[in-house]
């Protein structure tokens, strides 16, 4: 059964395991919106807030999902795991949670 740690431990991996499109990048989901660095300084410091930002929400969302770390998950939270944002999913169709 899923836990804080394990939560933890798989949503740092994941943070550290994809590297982010960034805007200017063809992958950027919102390059209408934000403009491309201006040179390779600004480039590496987008991609290294970009991995800050994902640690750091993967810490938080585990703060919030498991509030009790000897207990299971909460379902309220969970729920949204189901949900799809700018057409991308959490789980893949057929996870049981």
């Amino acid at each position: 059964s899923p836990n804080k740690i394990s939560g933890q431990k798989d949503l740092a991996a994941l943070a550290l395991s994809h590297q982010l499109p960034i805007p200017g990048e063809a992958d950027f989901p919102l390059n209408n919106m934000y403009k491309a660095p201006a040179n390779k300084q600004e480039e590496e410091t987008m991609r290294a807030y970009l991995q800050q930002m994902r640690q750091e929400l993967g810490v938080r969302l585990c703060e919030l999902a498991f509030p009790d770390p000897s207990t299971k998950p909460s379902k309220w939270w969970l729920s949204f795991s189901r949900k799809r944002f700018m057409d991308k999913g959490l789980v893949s169709q057929g996870v049981i949670l």
